[in-house]
């Protein structure tokens, strides 16, 4: 390996790793990987409680269906009343 692509290799590995080794931990790749996965976990467990939230005490929902119920007819409207009595 030539001096040139060594010094290419470490560059890269001092600006990847530099913030980190300058003490500055909040700037480096490692930190700013933990920062986006613990802000995903928090939106997930948020979104989580919430979709909780919305279930509980909510009975569940009836489909809908064509046949509305037991049905009464008024016998004075049709005029069947004599008839069934």
């Amino acid at each position: 390996m030539n001096r040139c692509k060594l010094l290419v290799i470490a560059f890269l590995a001092f600006i990847t790793n530099g913030f980190s080794l300058l003490g500055i931990g909040q700037g480096s790749v490692g930190g700013v990987a933990r920062a986006i996965e613990a802000n995903h976990n928090i939106t997930r467990n948020i979104e989580t409680a919430k979709a909780m939230g919305m279930l509980a005490g909510n009975p569940p929902l009836k489909p809908d269906s064509g046949f509305f119920g037991p049905f009464h007819v008024d016998c004075s409207v049709i005029g069947m009343c004599e008839v069934l009595a």
